[in-house]
């Protein structure tokens, strides 16, 4: 996918990399689906790629924080990739994982009741290549593999809208999702910035793909411009061919694909200076 507004590549910008990555306190926040793992039609079969477990595995040692931050439960998403040093966000940020259990943001804990209600009126799909994947308090209803993605995207609309309101939920897209969230003041953007903060990051570096990572590009690039703070961000956006023009309008830079953000992230590997603050 080619847009004459893109950000430039992140090769194109090495040198004010190079200087984020080597900051006293340098955090790296990474979606999961699609920018470390193939961004695949059903969720459970996604695996992140080896060699980006190997440099995360690297980078976990030399910066201040590596935190993974995605829509998946957060307990499926330390599934996928356990860490000790890692720090782990699901749900949109809506959880995290502490003291080996998982913990829910806020007040959101009081929408899991009435979201099992919806999905209990909303039943089986009955489509073909369409699933829900409930989460604690919020829920995915997936149409990738649907035959006709844009006919089944208008049809579980027209279904999910209106329960969505009837049990005070939203209702909003990604790319070939559906996703169900509570009313609150709670998503990737809030979890970056709660990041930030617990770490005293100099700098942040955060990796994403989906419309749901707009949310933490657009609180970096707000914590960045705070003078107060005195915080150095890039969001690098990684584009797919089915990537929304929307995300050249959130990130800073680009990746060309998971492929390429292996690449980045053995760049960072190689240029890092020092070991990482005391926390």
């Amino acid at each position: 996918m080619t847009n004459p507004r893109a950000p430039e590549h992140w090769t194109q910008h090495l040198p004010l990399l190079r200087t984020l990555i080597n900051q006293p306190r340098c955090g790296l926040i990474s979606d999961f689906d699609g920018t470390l793992s193939a961004y695949v039609g059903n969720p459970d079969i996604a695996a992140i790629a080896p060699e980006n477990g190997i440099l995360l595995d690297a980078l976990a040692q030399k910066l201040t924080v590596v935190a993974l931050v995605s829509g998946r439960e957060v307990r499926n998403l330390r599934m996928r990739f356990e860490h000790p040093a890692l720090i782990y966000y699901g749900s949109h940020g809506m959880e995290y994982w502490q003291d080996d259990q998982v913990h829910v943001v806020g007040d959101a804990q009081r929408w899991a009741e009435p979201l099992q209600g919806l999905l209990r009126e909303f039943g089986d799909p009955a489509l073909a290549g369409v699933f829900v994947e409930p989460k604690t308090v919020t829920a995915s209803v997936h149409y990738r593999l649907a035959e006709n993605p844009t006919e089944v995207r208008d049809v579980l609309y027209a279904r999910l809208f209106p329960l969505c309101k009837k049990y005070g939920f939203i209702l909003s897209t990604g790319q070939f999702i559906w996703e169900i969230k509570p009313p609150v003041a709670v998503d990737k953007g809030s979890a970056a910035r709660a990041i930030v903060v617990a770490y005293h990051l100099d700098s942040a570096i955060f990796l994403g793909d989906d419309v749901t990572d707009f949310a933490a590009m657009d609180m970096l690039t707000t914590l960045a411009a705070d003078p107060a703070r005195r915080l150095q961000a890039q969001s690098v956006g990684v584009v797919h061919p089915t990537s929304s023009v929307e995300l050249f309008e959130h990130c800073d830079l680009t990746a060309n694909g998971i492929e390429d953000v292996t690449h980045l992230l053995r760049w960072m590997v190689e240029h890092l200076n020092s070991a990482p603050s005391a926390t």
